[in-house]
């Protein structure tokens, strides 16, 4: 069999990619409202931990299970790369464009706002009560704040196209190590 990809495989991998940056979407919605109105930070980072975990490793991996299963046994390292990328690739940039576009252009800037504001006020009450220094607390708020101003930006090339290649670079890795997880075949000279 030939390391190449048939259409329909390459396909498969498109509509899963898609299907998993569809979900990749709703999880950060429902981080966002949940930022917004949670009253406790070990709360806020529990479920943010969990939506992040659901979302970049159990969802993918079961994707590429439905995959390889989709595309039958015969699955050597290069074929498992391939179309895992194809699907990571797929993932990232319905999920990125789609993250962007919600925030920037549909989502009231005021519940984006609550939300950071209600980040910040949690995360001083969590600092303080572990005896973080005035410092520590400053810095820890310039990197909240860093994280605010670019998602209050204006919707632009440098702010959407740069991470996403950062995180296709990134996720090449995961990829391999997917498809090393869920190769079948091993090729012997």
């Amino acid at each position: 069999m030939s390391n190449e990809l048939s259409k329909g495989e390459k396909k498969d991998a498109l509509i899963y990619g898609a299907v998993a940056g569809i979900l990749s979407i709703i999880f950060s919605i429902i981080a966002i409202y949940h930022s917004r109105t949670v009253d406790n930070y070990s709360s806020l980072y529990m479920v943010s931990t969990a939506l992040k975990v659901i979302g970049t490793v159990l969802i993918p991996i079961g994707l590429v299970y439905l995959l390889k299963k989709r595309n039958g046994t015969d699955w050597t390292f290069s074929r498992a790369l391939k179309s895992i990328y194809i699907f990571l690739a797929a993932s990232i940039v319905v999920s990125a464009i789609g993250i962007t576009v919600y925030q920037k252009l549909i989502l009231d800037r005021t519940v984006l706002e609550e939300s950071y504001q209600n980040l910040m006020n949690l995360k001083i009450v969590e600092m303080e009560s572990r005896g973080a220094t005035d410092d520590e607390i400053d810095q820890q708020m310039e990197i909240i704040e860093q994280d605010r101003a670019f998602a209050f930006s204006d919707l632009s090339f440098r702010n959407t196209i740069p991470p996403i290649f950062i995180s296709l670079l990134v996720n090449f890795v995961f990829a391999m190590v997917l498809a090393l997880l869920f190769r079948t075949k091993v090729v012997k000279k």
